[in-house]
């Protein structure tokens, strides 16, 4: 498990001085990823857990150190919102847990005091390494007709696609990534993993010139996209990473009204 934060750490560095324009949510990223490692490694001691991770209650004690990274590592308009986040109750906080926990974040109506990006970063701080202190991420479940929409072991939603060479079938492998344990399961190349739609003119894709190992894979039947990593072209990618770095691409989609099926670390 240490190995996949200090890859992503690695990865957020190699970026950084590639790509100027993400330096700053790059920055955050790598604090991030440094606390929550040590938050995982802490979880992991955490006996006995319940193997599905809805024993949340168990993150009372770790949400301090979620605020303190969003405070003084986050981008100004997280930041900024950290002292009125202090104020709430766990019992608001394990509200706003379950809820992320469960996908369900579209039932948060505008204007509820949960509806705040900063909510959902201290969130995610938290439910990852959370989640990834259950299982291997190096895992994964073989692609059938009944291969699921969410993560087979926690029941996320995918943040990322990933395409990779399938030597022992001479063909390119596609899978997805959970945006809460990291878990990677198999998927079909062609099918939205939002709605499931299989017609290839209504599953459109669009690139951004300057990085061509990563594209938009959108959907016109439920109208949204995620963003795939193709290591063919780019075997030093790191999917998790490279997909919250390259903001160019979720402008394009916004531009041709895409909404993706669950944001990133950054909100986006």
């Amino acid at each position: 498990m240490a190995d996949l934060f200090e890859k992503r750490i690695r990865r957020a560095e190699a970026l950084e001085k590639q790509w100027p324009f993400a330096a700053e949510i790059l920055g955050f990223f790598k604090a991030v990823t440094a606390g929550q490692l040590s938050l995982c490694q802490r979880l992991s001691e955490i006996v006995p857990r319940d193997p599905g991770g809805h024993d949340l209650h168990l993150l009372r004690p770790f949400l301090p150190i979620a605020l303190d990274l969003l405070e003084r590592k986050g981008p100004q308009q997280l930041s900024g919102r950290v002292a009125e986040l202090r104020g709430w109750e766990y019992a608001e906080w394990l509200e706003y847990l379950t809820i992320t926990r469960a996908g369900q974040e579209g039932s948060i109506q505008e204007g509820d005091p949960m509806d705040d990006p900063a909510c959902w970063c201290a969130s995610k701080i938290l439910l990852q390494p959370f989640l990834m202190s259950l299982v291997d991420p190096a895992s994964g479940a073989p692609a059938t007709a009944d291969t699921p929409q969410r993560c087979p072991s926690c029941e996320g939603r995918p943040l990322v696609s990933l395409l990779r060479e399938d030597k022992s079938a001479d063909t390119v492998r596609r899978s997805l990534i959970c945006s809460l344990c990291s878990r990677e399961w198999d998927f079909p190349r062609v099918s939205c993993p939002g709605c499931r739609e299989e017609k290839t003119e209504k599953l459109p894709r669009y690139m951004a010139q300057e990085i061509p190992w990563m594209r938009v894979e959108a959907c016109d039947s439920c109208g949204k996209y995620l963003k795939s990593v193709d290591l063919t072209l780019n075997w030093e990618a790191e999917p998790v990473v490279d997909e919250l770095a390259s903001t160019p691409l979720d402008v394009i989609a916004r531009e041709h009204g895409y909404e993706k099926i669950t944001p990133n670390l950054a909100g986006l």
